[in-house]
Order: C-alpha cells, then structure tokens, then sequence
C-alpha cells in the first residue's frame, strides 16, 4: 500500500511539471545599432565604405532586424557632403562617390530615421604598416598549433592605437588583438594569432586599423565583452557608450560605433 501511495505521488508531480511556465521578460526599448566603418586601405588606396543600420532585438532573439529608409550623410570640416544610399532593403548604405583619403581630417556621419536625428565625428588616424608577418609551429596545452607574428613599427613620440583582425576560412569568425603604446613608444610590436586548422595554402587576411583614444577604448572592452562568444558585433552583455548621439531625444541613444581608420593590410598564404 505504502508503494502505491509513494508511485501515485510521483505521479502527480510528473505530470504536474509538465505545465508550461512561462517567463516574462522585459525588454528594453529598441534602439538604432549604427556600425559605420570608413577604411582607406594604406598599401592600395581603395576605399572601403559602409554604414550598417539595424534594430535591437529582444535578448531571446538571433533575428537582425534592418533600419531602413534612414537619410545618410558624412559631411567634411569644410561642410561637402557625402550622401549615402540604402543598398535595397538590406540596411546596409553605400556612399553615392568615394570619401577623399586625407589623414587626420575629421568627418561626421548624420543619421535621420524615423524623424530622430543622429549625429558623430571621428578623425581620420594613421596606422602602421604590418611589415613582416613570421609563423612557426608551437605545441599548447597538449595540442600542435601554428602561431603567426604580424610585426610593425611604432613611429616614435606620438600616442599610437590600433587593433589587428585576422580572417580566414579556416576560423569561425575574424579575431582581434588591440593594441596601444603606453610602454612600447618608438619599438617593433606585434598583433599574434594561434590556429590548429591550418594547412599549407590557406589564405590568411591581416590588417591593422588605426584607432582614435576614445575608439581604442570602445573597441577594447567591445573585443573582450565578446570575442569568445562568437566575435565582436555579436549582441554585448552590457551597453557601450559609442560616438554617436541622438540630438533628438539624448535618453533614446544610439548603441555601435563611428570609426574612420587607415588599415594596414596583408594577405599572407600559409607554408
């Protein structure tokens, strides 16, 4: 009898728990995501010019939802305008001609969209050449790896910031070094990257992007909050304050970033 009343109880609560419960969450209001990248590429001079616009989305959601039909403008300290246009419906904007390469001017990026204006500036910042890239077999924690040393100057008595980015085929997603030269003014420094799938022929892209002080810090905490959960674009655990503004209505910010940046670059084959 015992038995029975224990196997009726179990029972009960079996089918008890399979109820469903649900979970209110409360999510915040949704934001404009700006990620603007202005590149010139130092070794050929080609321009690479795009501004991504997108919405948040709930925590639960993979969903990239685009802001479309925002009027877009990068305007020079001489007040030319450079309008872009939305590449369909994509969210994705292209510049309509080709913003001139001049180091250390500044440019600001105008946003409307939805009747809520947006508004940043960044300078142009200078980087240096990736000189040499070296790789060499090393064995860590167990497992045969290949390291590759990307190697470039320090120009001596001025406050210099950078990242590198790695990408391959043979990685998930691109990876990042930043780098400043609080103690290293003037020396050879070195982005690094480690990979145990390479083989002899792939294709490696390096590049260095020079960054402002206030870009450096935003891109480091960016690269560390998450780097190890897929890349740093991926939706980020706390708010960072970026370089864009809403002149609008200052409590519905923006989040991303307005980056202007030379990049070094190198496409490296693996021996």
């Amino acid at each position: 009898m015992k038995r029975s009343v224990c196997f009726l109880i179990g029972l009960f609560l079996i089918i008890q728990c399979e109820d469903p419960i649900d979970v209110e969450t409360n999510d915040a209001t949704q934001k404009l995501v700006i990620e603007a990248s202005i590149n010139w590429i130092k070794e050929t001079k080609q321009p690479e010019q795009e501004i991504l616009l997108s919405l948040t989305t709930s925590y639960f959601s993979d969903e990239k939802i685009p802001a479309n039909g925002a009027e877009v403008y990068i305007a020079d300290k001489y007040g030319t305008i450079y309008p872009f246009y939305e590449k369909e419906i994509s969210g994705k904007y292209l510049p309509n001609k080709s913003i001139p390469y001049q180091i250390n001017e500044e440019f600001s990026l105008n946003i409307n969209y939805k009747g809520q204006n947006y508004s940043g500036s960044e300078s142009l910042i200078a980087v240096a050449s990736i000189d040499s890239i070296i790789s060499s077999p090393i064995y860590f924690f167990g497992e045969d790896r290949l390291q590759f040393e990307a190697f470039s100057f320090d120009p001596p008595n001025e406050k210099n910031y950078s990242y590198f980015e790695y990408a391959s085929d043979r990685l998930e997603g691109n990876e990042y070094n930043v780098y400043r030269d609080d103690f290293n003014d003037g020396n050879i420094y070195y982005g690094i990257l480690f990979g145990s799938e390479f083989e002899e022929n792939d294709s490696i892209r390096f590049r260095q992007y020079g960054l402002s002080r206030r870009a450096f810090n935003y891109w480091n905490l960016l690269i560390n909050q998450n780097t190890q959960q897929g890349g740093p674009f991926q939706t980020t655990p706390a708010n960072l304050n970026g370089n864009m503004t809403n002149l609008t209505n200052s409590e519905n910010y923006p989040l991303g970033y307005f980056r202007v940046s030379e990049v070094s670059e190198i496409l490296f084959k693996v021996e």
